[in-house]
């Protein structure tokens, strides 16, 4: 695939470092010398910019995703080893239709070649251009939201109505969860609908109540889409939501952490800032600040798959009277991080999927966790 005909190249000579940086321990100083000496196929992962905001709510975040370099690359290098490529902006189609498929092909080539993507949009509608690089696979997708961008019988594509899009024509979504949601947004139908699509939805306070239970609801996700508008107004201004309520800026940067350290995570989005509603670039240098932790946490992280047979897992077997075969457990030596085994009724197909040690206490207090169930009911529908 020639990705000339989809992109325009970074020019770094735009990005001017700041008085207090080293440029030479910076993000950007990498990234310049890996464009003209790093081949994508050695690349680990690679940053792209979307300006497309055509069919946004409110327009302006098509001006996002060089700002948001503009902070990224003042930021630690992480690593003088780190093979980051920043491959630049996608050419902007004719209709925001011409730029979903062109996100389409060169999301659909990069991870056919291996390679874990970052998205600097651009709008949020934006995610349904990236799902379309999964229409032959089975994809999980975590919406960091403070409502759900749904509106049932909405025909027409914009920030506020994308899942319409990817619910009604990407039937290889697996499971999806909206985390960060905040109550008085969302109407009780809305919720009503959310289980019966078997959509894990986590609102703000559970979140915050106990961050590292959200880990693994990352780790076992393909798709990361970031709305902005999910940090309270204050520490990210540059948004058209405008809620004093939110995540706390730590608190995003936390969750870039976990999805970089995901292992299956195969694209990250983040959405919807609008530059000229900023205050100081406080906006971006935050975003810039959540990117640099999804980086940090790529780069560190350590990929494991549980199996029966490896030593590197405690496995635990629990029995509970309601199933008829024990249910699995497996715990990492290395991080201390849990999983359980799910199967489809014939018990043909069987399936590793992320859970926390709470799940496991309960199972052995002969109660099924909610995880397991839904998972169940996603697999058994997948398999039909």
């Amino acid at each position: 695939m020639d990705l000339t005909l989809y992109l325009k190249p970074t020019n770094f000579s735009k990005f001017k470092p700041t008085p207090w940086i080293q440029s030479k321990f910076s993000l950007g100083s990498i990234l310049e010398k890996n464009q003209a000496k790093l081949s994508l196929d050695k690349a680990q992962i690679v940053l792209l910019g979307v300006e497309e905001d055509r069919n946004a709510v409110v327009t302006g975040s098509a001006k996002a995703p060089n700002i948001i370099r503009q902070h990224l690359f003042n930021l630690n290098r992480i690593s003088p080893r780190f093979k980051i490529l920043d491959l630049g902006n996608i050419k902007t189609g004719k209709t925001p239709n011409d730029t979903y498929f062109a996100l389409r092909d060169v999301c659909s080539y990069l991870l056919e070649i291996g390679k874990t993507v970052v998205i600097l949009g651009g709008s949020q509608d934006l995610t349904f251009g990236i799902t379309k690089a999964f229409e032959a696979t089975p994809f999980n997708l975590v919406n960091i939201d403070p409502k759900l961008d749904y509106k049932k019988g909405v025909k027409s594509i914009n920030s506020e109505t994308y899942l319409n899009f990817i619910h009604e024509k990407q039937p290889c979504l697996y499971a999806q969860t909206i985390l960060g949601y905040q109550n008085y947004f969302i109407d009780s139908l809305e919720l009503d609908y959310c289980y019966e699509q078997d959509i894990d939805v986590k609102r703000l306070g559970e979140i915050r109540y106990e961050m590292a239970h959200i880990e693994p609801y990352l780790r076992d996700t393909d798709i990361l889409s970031f709305d902005i508008n999910a940090i309270r107004q204050l520490e990210a201004p540059a948004q058209y939501f405008g809620s004093p309520n939110g995540l706390y800026a730590e608190e995003a940067c936390q969750i870039g952490h976990y999805a970089g350290m995901a292992d299956q995570l195969k694209i990250a989005g983040f959405f919807n800032l609008i530059p000229h509603l900023d205050t100081n670039e406080l906006s971006s240098k935050l975003m810039a600040q959540v990117v640099w932790h999804f980086l940090e946490g790529f780069y560190f992280k350590k990929v494991e798959q549980p199996t029966p047979e490896s030593e590197d897992f405690n496995e635990f077997l629990l029995e509970i009277d309601d199933i008829d075969l024990p249910l699995a457990f497996y715990q990492s030596h290395q991080t201390g991080r849990w999983w359980m085994k799910i199967a489809d009724e014939e018990n043909q197909y069987e399936r590793m999927i992320a859970c926390t040690e709470e799940d496991y206490k309960m199972a052995a207090q002969h109660e099924i966790p909610d995880r397991w169930w839904k998972n169940i009911r996603k697999l058994n529908r997948l398999t039909k």
